[in-house]
């Protein structure tokens, strides 16, 4: 039985690299890594690996899936080529492998972003390949700054950038809020199922905000422990978003771990601005949602009524928006793009006023 890209030369992936390329290093200056742990050279993970032994078994697979990491850098060449292997196969049949497995480069300026390319992993057998591989990515030429976000589901065991003969490097921009956008919660958080590794509303949001972004969404595995509290309470943030509803095996550890989790964040530092989510797939188990949603807002409610003006809840059941609800989600819970886009624009105008007001 042939491929789709055997049959097809529109789903074929180039495949021609330079000869003579100057490769570097994305770990080594002038790039810098965003959204990552400094764990030392050749590991690329979003908790720090000392940490990993404390955390449940999910997420200390999950650390190494690389969601909301980016490499920043600025360059005159006119292409760059990108040499990888991933960590793991891709083989979830409701996830394209270009979200899962994928990259997306973005160019970066003062007035705004831009998407340049999606780098879709090769396929063996249907699936993310874990061979090293490569994508030649044409740029226009002149010093434009960069970021390459790196995959959703998935994690890199080696990771080069080429450039041709002649071209400057540089360091990449900073992004405008100096504190990252801090995301804590379930798969939907860690951006399943996107299509692009920029799709996830968390990804949306850092860039329409200008912010840089820590991705702490944990596929099945977010679910509220005390340890990732304070553990989280230590990070530098300009405003923290709590998302773990669904990663919650029942409404009664909804319950017991959320107000908790909270007050720990709260008490290690007061004035950060923490918004609350409750899950957006309301519609499937709708009675189960509203116990959910009302154990969410009793947080809430509890922090204002305690004097907190830091703390926001957003009712997951408006995130999706009022019409083609059933476009938003590929199995009814993990959001499309459209899914991931409507709660980004739900959110965006919130997180705007927050972080203008502080």
């Amino acid at each position: 039985m042939k491929r789709i890209d055997q049959i097809d030369p529109n789903f074929r992936l180039p495949d021609t690299v330079p000869n003579d390329l100057r490769l570097y290093d994305p770990q080594e200056p002038p790039f810098s890594l965003w959204g990552l742990h400094d764990n030392g050279k050749g590991v690329y993970c979003r908790l720090p690996v000392s940490f990993l032994p404390e955390c449940n078994e999910g997420v200390q697979e999950l650390a190494y899936h690389l969601s909301g990491a980016c490499v920043r850098f600025s360059t005159d060449a006119d292409s760059l080529t990108v040499l990888w292997a991933l960590r793991a196969t891709g083989n979830m049949p409701h996830f394209a492998a270009s979200g899962q497995s994928g990259m997306q480069l973005f160019a970066e300026s003062d007035t705004g972003i831009a998407n340049v390319h999606n780098l879709i992993p090769a396929m063996n057998d249907g699936h993310g390949c874990m061979e090293k591989q490569s994508a030649h990515i044409p740029l226009t030429g002149g010093m434009r700054s960069y970021a390459l976000y790196l995959p959703l589901y998935n994690g890199v065991t080696d990771l080069l950038l080429g450039f041709p003969p002649g071209a400057q490097v540089r360091p990449g921009r900073t992004p405008r809020i100096a504190k990252p956008l801090v995301f804590y919660g379930s798969s939907i958080t860690q951006g399943g199922c996107a299509s692009k590794a920029g799709s996830s509303y968390p990804a949306i949001l850092a860039r329409r905000l200008d912010a840089p972004l820590v991705n702490l969404g944990f596929s099945g595995s977010g679910r509220g422990e005390a340890n990732m509290a304070h553990y989280i309470s230590g990070l530098p943030m300009s405003v923290f978003v709590v998302d773990y509803d669904h990663n919650a095996p029942d409404v009664a550890h909804l319950a017991a771990t959320h107000e908790p989790f909270f007050n720990i964040v709260r008490e290690a530092q007061p004035e950060l601005p923490i918004v609350i989510l409750s899950r957006p797939d309301f519609d499937i188990h709708p009675e189960e949602s509203r116990l959910r949603r009302d154990i969410i807002r009793r947080t809430h409610d509890n922090a204002r009524e305690s004097g907190d003006q830091n703390a926001w809840f957003v009712d997951g059941q408006v995130l999706f928006g009022a019409t083609d609800r059933d476009l938003c989600a590929v199995d009814g819970v993990h959001p499309t793009d459209l899914g991931f886009l409507r709660m980004a624009d739900a959110l965006t105008p919130l997180l705007r006023r927050i972080l203008v007001q502080g």
